[in-house]
């Protein structure tokens, strides 16, 4: 938490302020394929396609109706799906990211000493190396197959493979052997400690310096298995529509960025990490983990203000300039 304050200055936060995203990630596109003693032989993966299901079943809802109670329920009907191919057991997702540099200097800043700040501040931070236990955490997520969400569940075998003209060779990872409660487990292995320096190298960087990953993550599930693409906010609609891009099941860029940057640990009485979100905001369980106190906002203007912030503290304040967004206190 915030503590001594070291120096009397009162920055407040600008009325325009915004940050651009540093981890780009693209859409993530899923094919169907079988599984090998190295799938990446495997070259006739096919486009998982989006198919529609007509099922009908019952009520479940709690306090329907009794007159409803024995008829089907509407919104399991004409849903979308998607699986393996009949005679396929294996998943491929494949996906980009892109490491930017020019890190805490912010994109639209109407408050001139606090853009100096906070500039200050975070090249204080990149000299200190510090950015490179951000970068570690990126790099086991990334290691550890989080992105794949739902699609990683069950898994008989999860293979992760990253490529970028930065490295020798790609890297090959067991996504089992990294946990998704902690960024302990195994982390001293040689592969992700290379996957680190890549990432810390694009963060480091300025506005010429920027690092690409070819992300491919290969998932042994049993043949004509279910996969688990996004699903599109359906707003009004009751039936289920899946994400698809080019005629293929695909899961969100935003998505797969969440998985990415779920680095957060240094909240009070964490029991599991979250992504890094100005509140602390998990939408899946209806709580914010960091409502005062504790969030962004409070954090970034304590330590802009000479106050002696705690390094997990900067971490989470850099991990949400890297995440990017309009950030401006709003008007009275």
């Amino acid at each position: 938490m915030v503590k001594k304050k070291t120096q009397s200055t009162d920055i407040q936060l600008p009325s325009v302020l915004s940050f651009e995203r540093k981890l780009e990630t693209s859409d993530g596109f899923m094919y169907s394929g079988v599984w090998g003693d190295d799938p990446r032989q495997f070259t006739e993966w096919q486009k998982i396609k989006i198919t529609q299901r007509q099922n009908r079943s019952t009520q479940s809802s709690y306090k329907t109706s009794e007159a409803k109670k024995a008829q089907p329920n509407p919104v399991s009907s004409n849903s979308d799906d998607a699986n393996l191919a009949a005679e396929h057991d294996t998943l491929k997702l494949s996906f980009s990211t892109r490491i930017i540099g020019n890190l805490g200097i912010p994109f639209a800043c109407n408050n001139p000493e606090f853009q100096k700040a906070i500039i200050e501040k975070t090249k204080d931070y990149k000299d200190s190396e510090n950015v490179s236990v951000l970068a570690n955490r990126y790099a086991y997520n990334i290691a550890n197959g989080r992105f794949l969400w739902r699609n990683r569940v069950g898994a008989e075998e999860v293979k992760v493979i990253v490529r970028s003209n930065e490295l020798d060779q790609p890297l090959i990872f067991d996504a089992y052997d990294f946990s998704l409660k902690n960024f302990d487990t195994n982390s001293d292995n040689e592969d992700l400690n290379k996957l680190k320096d890549a990432i810390q190298k694009g963060l480091s960087g300025d506005d010429q310096s920027f690092q690409n990953l070819e992300i491919e993550a290969y998932v042994k599930l049993g043949k004509s298995q279910h996969v688990f693409p996004s699903q599109e906010m359906n707003m009004g609609e009751k039936a289920k529509r899946l994400f698809q891009l080019e005629n293929c099941a695909a899961i969100h860029n935003v998505k797969i960025g969440n998985a990415i940057r779920t680095i957060d640990n240094w909240y009070d009485n964490a029991q599991f990490p979250i992504a890094a979100e100005p509140f602390g905001a998990v939408t899946q369980i209806g709580e914010a983990f960091r409502k005062s106190n504790n969030d962004f906002y409070t954090l970034m203007l304590s330590w802009i203000n000479g106050e002696d912030i705690t390094a997990e503290n900067q971490s989470y304040i850099v991990a949400n300039l890297i995440r990017g967004g309009v950030f401006g206190a709003k008007s009275e």
